[in-house]
């Protein structure tokens, strides 16, 4: 079985992070990791290459030469292979682009199934699993939490809204990784020997024949507002705080 997983690398939670003066860009700390819901997808891939007998794991992502970090954390935790499609200094963040490139990718390497973390925990768009899916007009399975392989389907069971759901479809497929669906295996220092060894090949998105078209462009980015400072209603009896609590919301709040 031939299992692609998509990877992200991003900015590690505990990372500073500044915007620039002119607003356009973002200052981050040094700090990188494989993003969170990531993590799960490459765990679910080496547990299904571990039932499935001659399975092969390959790991890829778009960006700049930083991510070969991440692809390298995966080598060090069982996959087989890593692809770094090269974004260059300043990746595209267009969303479709990503999903065009790692689709293409997907479509050119051939496979059985696609693996890949529910969201980015950067972006939170929630976006790129779905889009490829459509792009190579496969079934996609979103935030999985349990998974089986049977006979050429797959049987799946996610969360949906008000509780879990399980359904079944044809191989291939696209599915993303919830919390809750494995736990991450840390790598043993054979596989982090292994990662230092591997030199994560470079592809140039031109010869996937997807077009750059610079859809997205950042306008400006802005720090979120401050919150306001608490506000105690006084009051000796409920009555009297609810009387100024009404209060406050006509004259101070004007929401009333």
């Amino acid at each position: 079985m031939n299992i692609i997983v998509f990877i992200k690398q991003v900015a590690d939670s505990e990372a500073r992070i500044v915007i620039s003066g002119d607003k356009l860009s973002l200052e981050i700390e040094n700090k990188y990791a494989m993003n969170f819901f990531d993590e799960f997808a490459v765990e679910e891939a080496l547990r299904i290459k571990g039932k499935i007998k001659e399975s092969v794991v390959t790991v890829v992502s778009y960006g700049s030469s930083k991510v070969s970090e991440a692809l390298k954390t995966a080598i060090a935790m069982g996959a087989d292979r890593a692809f770094l499609i090269d974004g260059g200094v300043s990746p595209d963040e267009d969303p479709l682009y990503r999903a065009e490139i790692l689709s293409a990718f997907a479509k050119k390497e051939g496979f059985d199934l696609i693996l890949a973390g529910k969201q980015a925990i950067d972006d939170e768009l929630a976006a790129i699993g779905p889009m490829a899916a459509e792009l190579l007009h496969i079934p996609h399975i979103s935030a999985a939490t349990k998974l089986d392989i049977l006979d050429g389907k797959i049987l799946v069971e996610h969360d949906s809204e008000g509780g879990k759901e399980t359904v079944e479809v044809a191989l291939p497929a696209l599915v993303t990784a919830q919390k809750g669906l494995n736990e991450p295996r840390v790598p043993l220092i054979t596989g982090v020997m292994r990662a230092m060894k591997t030199t994560v090949p470079l592809i140039d998105p031109e010869t996937l024949g997807v077009p750059h078209e610079g859809r997205v462009r950042v306008l400006s980015y802005e720090s979120p507002p401050k919150r306001p400072p608490v506000t105690i209603v006084e009051g000796g009896t409920p009555e009297e705080k609810v009387k100024n609590l009404i209060r406050l919301l006509k004259e101070e709040a004007r929401v009333l």
